[in-house]
């Protein structure tokens, strides 16, 4: 007789909390020494800013970096911070006796980017690993690092991680968040493959000519661009929010081009209305810090209060639990669909959902992560009045949220 899927999932993730923090502090402080086998020497598989990263916090260790070895042609013979760069061909010749080769390459994609490249090193007579092992064992200089920890440290939390899990809808969420606690505690990137349907519009909840989004986290437009799409450009406001001025230039431009229907606030959101420090970076990854550049902060409840909303999507890199803080008023009174990001923090995984489910009850709540290696989780909350059957999703997403 067949167990229900929500029953295998379940036992699959008291199997993985089961392990005590005491087992998981030992196997974590050996787990890059056990690929390595005694050998400090590494070559670091990716020359862009983790890579750099990885560098910069070993610079001190015992761990010596050899080169760098990057698939970009462009960058072989050259030097990245005095360290050079090989074709990862000529780096598996030179150091695959007794060298580690540390995949360092993590950024979103649709298919499974670092199990391919540890096959890919692996295929060439190298021993490799991730990047997440190597943290783990000089965790002081790498972690917490968007979602990743010390698997002791996310086992703490194991009251906190099965009770979201039953909040969950969908056979569907429920395996993607099994998946994200295997993947956060064993570095197994092999499990984890991203859900085919698009970001944010998921099929998962209905869309009309009376929308209005509110888009946490603007970036250069692109989430508006595929909500105009999804909508076949009915819909009724976009109000948007981006703080960090080294794409509020691309944005402003593109916002221009989109009419009246479409308001920008060049502002953090969060729990308070005043100023805070932004590190931004141009490249998505801008988030509130201790340091940075002066910006507006405001509160979704004091901009939007004269405002119906009906979708809000928060992509900010980690502020998310503070922006539903100051979002408590208009999230329960106009019960809109939630699309709020849970992987830029060890704990948003599971806190975000549980806030969710504190702010609207009765709303369902899904899991879906729109990229392979843990990167772009989203957490839904849809009202019952918007919910799309999960049979019809995959055809409803097709047919980009035909209008009701």
């Amino acid at each position: 007789m067949h167990s229900h899927p929500m029953n295998e999932a379940r036992h699959q993730l008291e199997s993985l909390l089961r392990e005590t923090p005491a087992k998981a502090r030992v196997r974590q402080q050996g787990a890059f020494d056990e690929v390595a086998r005694g050998s400090r020497r590494i070559v670091i598989l990716g020359a862009g800013r983790l890579g750099r990263r990885l560098l910069q916090g070993l610079q001190g260790t015992d761990i010596e970096v050899l080169a760098f070895a990057d698939n970009n042609s462009e960058t072989w013979g050259k030097a990245v911070d005095g360290i050079p760069v090989l074709s990862p061909r000529d780096a598996a010749k030179k150091y695959s006796q007794d060298t580690t080769f540390v995949v360092a390459i993590w950024h979103p994609s649709a298919k499974p980017l670092i199990a391919a490249l540890l096959h890919e090193m692996r295929a060439l007579g190298c021993r490799a690993c991730a990047f997440p092992v190597l943290f783990w064992r000089h965790s002081t200089n790498f972690l917490p690092y968007f979602f990743w920890d010390l698997p002791e440290k996310i086992l703490q939390h194991t009251s906190d991680i099965l009770p979201a899990f039953e909040l969950l809808e969908d056979d569907s969420s429920r395996n993607t968040f099994v998946d994200q606690i295997r993947l956060r505690l064993h570095a197994d990137f092999e499990i984890v493959a991203p859900d085919e349907q698009e970001q944010y519009f998921p099929g998962l909840f209905s869309l009309s000519s009376e929308e209005c989004m509110v888009d946490c986290g603007s970036y250069t437009g692109d989430t508006m661009q595929s909500f105009i799409s999804q909508t076949r450009n009915r819909f009724r406001k976009i109000v948007a929010f981006e703080a960090d001025s080294a794409v509020l230039p691309t944005l402003r431009s593109f916002v221009s081009g989109l009419g009246a229907r479409v308001v920008l606030y060049e502002a953090a959101v969060g729990s308070r209305q005043g100023t805070v420090y932004f590190a931004g970076d141009g490249m998505g990854g801008g988030c509130v810090a201790g340091s940075g550049s002066e910006v507006p902060c405001v509160r979704l409840d004091d901009a939007l209060a004269s405002e119906r909303v009906s979708l809000i999507k928060m992509d900010i890199e980690g502020a998310e639990l503070d922006a539903l803080e100051g979002a408590q008023h208009i999230i329960r009174r106009d019960r809109p669909v939630l699309a709020i990001c849970g992987y830029h923090r060890p704990d948003h995984l599971w806190q975000v959902l549980s806030r969710l489910k504190s702010l609207v009850p009765k709303s369902a709540l899904h899991l879906r992560s729109h990229c392979a290696d843990g990167l772009d989780t989203v957490c839904y909350s849809v009202p019952a009045e918007r919910q799309v059957s999960i049979a019809n999703a995959k055809s409803h997403s097709r047919a980009q949220g035909s209008l009701q």
